[in-house]
């Protein structure tokens, strides 16, 4: 019973997907991290991606192209407070933004056992 409702919550859509405009400009998976972890950055409709960057990431994210989006990985800072957070990216001559969420909640791997016990 306990590994269903876990793993129906390791299914459940990411809350706090990002968008900019409304448009889903930057999308965050997942929508809510916790400091040190590592999230997938994506630019729909952008097959010139420059980069992504964000207060919460570590370091500028580049980004490459996959057909006619961009996409890259950032990770979290240690030291970033919960809260919501602005990505901005850079798609040829636009800029475009979105949010996502850092929280200080633990995440679903931290809570799974790591040994099967066989």
């Amino acid at each position: 019973m306990g590994t269903a409702l876990v793993t129906a919550g390791l299914a459940a859509p990411a809350a706090g997907q990002t968008s900019g405009l409304g448009r889903g400009e930057v999308s965050v998976e997942p929508g809510a991290a916790r400091p040190g972890s590592r999230v997938e950055v994506a630019v729909p409709r952008c097959p010139h991606p420059h980069g992504a960057d964000s207060p919460a990431f570590t370091r500028h994210v580049p980004l490459r192209g996959e057909g006619d989006r961009g996409e890259g990985v950032a990770t979290v800072r240690r030291d970033a407070k919960p809260g919501r957070y602005t990505v901005t990216a850079r798609c040829g001559t636009r800029t475009v933004t979105g949010r996502f969420k850092v929280s200080s909640g633990l995440a679903w791997p931290a809570i799974l056992p790591t040994s099967n016990g066989l």
